[in-house]
């Protein structure tokens, strides 16, 4: 892929959102590549912390601006139900996305 984005996303979860959290994971992460995603990862950031990480690429900047609106959406069907799963909601993820 030539010109691609590179995606970030960093979040602390709720400890007892733990297993509804890793649920709807999958299901993201199923859900990616239909807006042409790809390399998903997806981790836990330290051994002893509720951080996680995920990274994923996207062609276009085009394709970062829709899905950092997606993603920071609380009314997303999908990726909306994050928001009471991570510490302060959807609005404390950190998202970046670096140009390749």
């Amino acid at each position: 892929m030539k010109n691609t984005l590179h995606i970030y996303l960093e979040y602390e979860i709720k400890q007892n959102f733990k297993p509804q959290y890793k649920q709807i994971m999958n299901n993201i992460v199923e859900t990616l590549p239909q807006y042409d995603a790809c390399n998903i990862q997806w981790e836990k950031s330290d051994a002893g912390s509720n951080r996680y990480i995920e990274r994923f690429i996207v062609p276009t900047e085009s394709h970062f601006h829709v899905l950092k609106r997606l993603r920071t959406s609380r009314r997303h069907l999908l990726f909306g139900l994050l928001d009471e799963c991570i510490c302060g909601g959807l609005k404390e993820i950190n998202l970046v996305g670096l140009k390749t």
